[in-house]
């Protein structure tokens, strides 16, 4: 997806940073980035991006769905391009590697939870963290 000409379709302004955060994110595949990570790789392609435009350039993105973010307990948020199921994110908490759980696992946790709290629809922006089998 060309995430610089849905914001222009969108009737928003496109400048040189905001392309350049773009071009990160779309070529990213499914990698999770903090702002402060996206922050950096943007300076190595424009020296003049400030870390309020990779905010409001994530924030923009996420309006219109292309991107999601989940919340870690004691760390940053991470942002991702959306796929196309909501999936569940879990952080080792000694090396830092993320695992996505895949589409089956993530469907019972969210059965389970609708059977068991009466809520439709659910969606969530959270992190299980842990240790990876290499970090046991």
């Amino acid at each position: 997806m060309d995430f610089v000409n849905e914001l222009r379709k969108r009737g928003n302004r496109i400048t040189n940073a905001r392309e350049v955060v773009c071009k990160i994110l779309e070529t990213s595949g499914h990698k999770h980035f903090t702002v402060d990570e996206l922050h950096k790789l943007s300076l190595k392609k424009d020296k003049n991006i400030d870390l309020a435009t990779v905010y409001r350039t994530l924030e923009l993105l996420e309006n219109i769905n292309l991107i999601e973010h989940s919340h870690q307990v004691h760390g940053s948020g991470l942002y991702f391009v959306k796929d196309v199921y909501s999936n569940i994110h879990i952080v080792c908490e000694a090396c830092g590697k993320i695992s996505d759980l895949d589409q089956q696992t993530s469907e019972k946790i969210n059965k389970l939870i609708v059977n068991k709290s009466n809520f439709r629809e659910l969606t969530n922006h959270f992190v299980y963290s842990g240790f990876c089998k290499n970090c046991k």
